[in-house]
């Protein structure tokens, strides 16, 4: 009893870490070859993609961006806002953290280099947040969800790094360990993953407005069904004799 006990067991693990990759209706073959590979594939294109933000490697990170984006938004836009602004920010003034009047094009191709208070250039640093007290250092991989028809993507992390209160709002150097989840929606064009084109979004909270970036399409994205692969699900490896199995039946 104690031996089928133990299998009993072994088995219903195997179930319980399957369930995370199995889509109703679909083999482990498939879905393993489908959706595994194309996590492990995202995986490793997000934590490149983060490193280019968190270098401030603006130009790897524009290259990301979907070919729709880059027609709308050239590369010194893209390094003038220091990667955060949408497509349409000449319509919503508020997609930008540069505040004020939006400048002319002319104006910053002329100007995509940022200088300091003296007017000595300066290195390009990418806005994770409009926040400039809030510093990333790291990232957690959380959930990668990947829809059905195998077109589009979100990556879910959670940036890591340290917070400081606005110093001008409160006396000495209050900092503090920071962690915040953060979504990457990628979409799939002529078989290649990119950041897919993004728009302006907000919500209140504590009485303050945040913004942040939603797929430009999102009623679209919320209709898709996901298949969702925890990190752990990565290591997973297809079992050949279950392959075959299901490739007979």
């Amino acid at each position: 009893m104690r031996g089928i006990s133990k299998t009993t067991g072994y088995l219903l693990s195997g179930i319980f870490l399957l369930s995370w990759v199995l889509v109703p209706g679909k083999s482990w073959a498939q879905v393993s070859d489908k959706f595994l590979n194309e996590a492990k594939t995202l995986a490793k294109l997000e934590d490149d993609f983060f490193k280019k933000r968190l270098s401030s490697d603006l130009k790897g990170a524009y290259n990301y961006q979907h070919p729709v984006y880059k027609e709308k938004i050239s590369i010194e836009e893209f390094l003038y806002f220091e990667g955060r602004l949408v497509s349409d920010y000449r319509e919503k003034t508020n997609a930008h953290i540069s505040g004020g009047m939006t400048p002319s094009l002319e104006h910053i191709k002329k100007n995509s280099t940022k200088r300091d208070v003296l007017g000595f250039p300066r290195p390009y640093h990418y806005k994770w947040f409009i926040n400039p007290f809030i510093n990333v250092q790291r990232y957690s991989l959380e959930r990668i969800s990947i829809s059905e028809d195998g077109q589009y993507a979100m990556v879910e992390i959670t940036l890591k790094g340290r917070e400081r209160l606005n110093p001008a709002l409160v006396r000495g150097d209050i900092s503090f360990d920071m962690a915040r989840p953060h979504i990457d929606y990628w979409e799939k064009v002529d078989g290649k993953w990119v950041i897919t084109v993004l728009v302006e979004h907000s919500s209140i909270s504590g009485g303050m407005k945040t913004l942040y970036f939603i797929p430009n399409n999102n009623d679209a994205w919320e209709k898709k069904e996901y298949v969702h692969i925890d990190p752990a699900s990565l290591l997973a490896e297809p079992d050949p004799e279950r392959h075959a199995l299901n490739g007979k039946h």
